[in-house]
């Protein structure tokens, strides 16, 4: 397996917003945002070898604890994104990660990103025959701790 490089946040997901991403007042909806990062979630524990295989062999999961959400600017229909993904923290059974979504508006010469909303996860490693959390497999946990990223202060909350 060819492990990404995470020397800076990781593109982990990228598209445009649909019409029907979007809501009654014409930007994007906040079950969007929440599906955009959930995406990118899954792209991040692929990338270090948490892939659906590995846990279907090893009956394990990871199941969300806690998300939080912050919303900086308001994206709209036909408007491209990416998301910059990072793992922050790890415990035995716990994780936490974090994902920037950027805008990307076109000056004419480039693409420049501007940060549109935030999600930082804490996520468990669940063993799906107890539905209890267990501990990360040493290769897992090994993969993360090597990428790991704190938060700047600004950001961390």
């Amino acid at each position: 397996m060819t492990l990404v490089d995470f020397s800076t946040d990781v593109v982990m997901g990228r598209g445009t917003v649909y019409s029907d991403d979007c809501d009654h007042m014409g930007h994007m909806n906040v079950a969007a945002y929440t599906r955009k990062f959930d995406e990118a979630t899954w792209a991040l524990w692929n990338s270090i070898g948490m892939t659906a295989t590995v846990m279907q062999d090893q009956k394990i999961g990871i199941a969300a604890l806690e998300s939080r959400l912050t919303y900086r600017r308001e994206l709209f229909p036909g408007e491209s994104f990416l998301v910059r993904s990072r793992f922050v923290w790890l415990k035995a059974k716990t994780a936490q990660f974090h994902h920037h979504l950027y805008v990307l508006i076109d000056d004419g010469q480039q693409s420049v990103e501007t940060l549109a909303a935030t999600c930082t996860y804490t996520a468990a490693c669940l063993d799906r025959a107890a539905h209890k959390a267990t501990q990360f497999p040493s290769a897992i946990a090994a993969r993360i701790t090597s990428v790991l990223k704190p938060l700047p202060r600004e950001t961390a909350a």
